[in-house]
């Protein structure tokens, strides 16, 4: 059973995988396998960021719910002219997961 929850879920993600997006700045590419820090050292600081904190809950052995940590989702925005859409690159506990272009 658990076999299948971990090959469902894995299709699941082949959508957003097919739909990965790069990001250039200036001479450089960046991807989704790139780290904040090569992000931030190829493209510099983004135009804007955002940040927000989700706290985790898991259930016990007893059926309730603990607080067992905090989710952070950082969005940061970069726009290298007008006349291009700004991409997106969203960070979730320090790890790239999309880039995508924005309006």
């Amino acid at each position: 059973m658990r076999q299948i929850a971990l090959v469902s879920a894995s299709l699941l993600m082949l959508p957003l995988a097919a739909s990965a997006e790069s990001m250039r700045c200036g001479k450089w590419v960046v991807s989704e396998t790139a780290s904040t820090a090569e992000i931030l050292e190829k493209c510099g600081e983004p135009q804007k960021k955002a940040v927000s904190h989700e706290d985790v809950y898991a259930r016990n052995t007893l059926g309730s719910t603990n607080k067992v940590g905090v989710k952070v989702t950082e969005r940061w925005r970069y726009q290298a002219s007008n006349r291009v859409l700004p991409m997106l690159v969203t960070i979730v506990d320090g790890k790239v997961v999309s880039i995508e272009r924005t309006q």
